[in-house]
């Protein structure tokens, strides 16, 4: 699947998660007093922030590999090892969940109304 299908997936998710009717608790004045709940995380900012993390580590590892071959005293190779496996687990988690919410958005696009 190609980047070009996952934006235009994620975009649909935003436009749908813009488009969608939210409660407004601000006219409930014992609810605003009686909790004072932070601003919710929307969904997308929650996706985007965990590509951004998955790209971080990858980004790393792929630094101290540069850092380790260029002979840094301070790295050596069981941290870069570490990192390559931090850095393959997430990529490999990030597809795994890309899977799950595509599998799960052909469904509900293919549920009857």
């Amino acid at each position: 699947m190609s980047m070009n299908t996952i934006g235009n997936v994620l975009e649909q998710i935003k436009f749908q998660d813009e488009k969608a009717l939210r409660p407004s608790f601000d006219s409930i004045p014992s609810f605003n007093n009686a909790l004072s709940v932070d601003k919710p995380s929307r969904f997308s900012d929650l996706l985007f922030n965990s590509i951004n993390a998955i790209s971080q580590t990858q980004n790393t590892a792929k630094q101290q590999t540069q850092d380790y071959l260029a002979g840094a005293p301070d790295i050596g190779l069981n941290d870069v090892m570490v990192s390559l496996q931090k850095s393959s687990l997430s990529l490999n988690f990030g597809v795994q969940v890309r899977n799950k919410l595509v599998s799960a958005y052909q469904d509900i696009m293919n549920m009857a109304v």
